[in-house]
């Protein structure tokens, strides 16, 4: 069959033994020959050509738009012109052998900043902070929403984090089912507190703030640390210093010192480790309020992109780090920024 005439697939699959759920979006897939011809070395898309520069004039359909201080408009949200997940119909799924399928469903936004070159690292930090609240007015209005099990708020910078544009963007997604990774977290988060009674990322955070070894910037509410075991090199991870299970509940007092930590660790990155790809994104609970998440204990992770997985990677679910988590922090906690 001609690839042109192959069908389009949209659809949610369940691994049967990891319970694992895959989106299948085969819509958004470059056709073959487009890999024979892309040039690699491109790592800036053109303001002439870039669909965010101005994106309403480029076809996209804004949401919502939030002005500047100065003139114009500081932040667009948009929905994604070409969605991992779109649609309502969540609820019904089927049987084909031994998987569990339903139709892709669910909201894909993306928030798109002004400034075509300036990084989230190189922004003013009331921006930052203004970038901080769009996240949490996003996640309100979503959450509600039908087939909104999960929202997932991140950003990737780079191509070799998953940036197709250049122009700084986040995107926020409205899924159907609890991701994997976050699964995992919640039921180590929950198993931890019922055999110690004790939040796991407290006492995490309480080691780390009287080590200090790991520590990279701390204002009163908020810490960003190289974690003990990262799962990339140069990995931060910021934490409310009190015990708070979620995001969306962070007020205006705390948005400040989230994005302070927030601006200050990717700067550092930014300066320490010459721009490098980077993906970050907030863990927090399932939309869900009718349940208690009161064990887990929300927070945000930065993973730089600075080696490419292997077989030993791919192959047992593992990571080599080649830098000592200790190491790291110094010499972020030295960048001056």
């Amino acid at each position: 069959m001609d690839w042109k005439e192959k069908k389009e697939i949209s659809e949610l699959r369940q691994d049967p033994v990891s319970r694992d759920w895959v989106i299948i979006s085969s819509g958004r897939a470059q056709r073959p020959e487009a890999f024979k011809s892309r040039d690699l070395s491109a790592r800036e898309t053109p303001v002439g050509l870039c669909p965010f520069e101005n994106p309403k004039e480029h076809g996209n359909e804004v949401v919502k738009t939030y002005p500047s201080d100065e003139t114009g408009w500081a932040v667009q949200v948009v929905k994604n012109k070409f969605p991992i997940i779109d649609g309502q119909n969540c609820a019904v799924e089927s049987k084909k052998g031994p998987y569990c399928v339903k139709d892709n469903a669910g909201y894909h936004e993306v928030v798109v900043f002004k400034d075509h070159r300036k990084t989230l690292a190189q922004l003013e930090l009331s921006k930052v902070e203004q970038a901080v609240k769009v996240y949490r007015e996003r996640y309100l209005e979503l959450s509600p929403q039908a087939c909104a099990n999960y929202i997932l708020i991140f950003h990737n910078h780079g191509r070799e984090a998953g940036a197709s544009i250049s122009h700084p963007h986040s995107q926020i997604m409205a899924l159907p089912f609890i991701p994997s990774d976050i699964r995992r977290s919640l039921e180590g988060s929950r198993r931890y507190k019922e055999e110690r009674s004790r939040c796991a990322h407290c006492d995490v955070l309480g080691w780390e703030l009287k080590e200090k070894k790991r520590v990279i910037f701390e204002n009163e509410s908020f810490a960003a640390l190289v974690p003990y075991v990262p799962k990339f090199s140069y990995e931060v991870r910021i934490f409310p210093k009190s015990h708070r299970s979620y995001f969306e509940d962070i007020d205006n007092s705390e948005v400040a010192g989230f994005a302070e930590a927030l601006k200050t660790s990717l700067a550092k990155i930014y300066h320490g480790l010459n721009n490098p790809a980077y993906n970050f994104f907030i863990h927090t609970p399932p939309a869900d309020r009718d349940r208690d998440y009161d064990y887990y204990h929300w927070h945000l992770e930065i993973n730089p992109r600075l080696a490419t997985w292997g077989g030993f990677e791919l192959g047992t679910g593992g990571e080599v780090i080649d830098v000592d988590p200790d190491e790291a922090a110094e010499y972020l906690r030295e960048i001056r920024v």
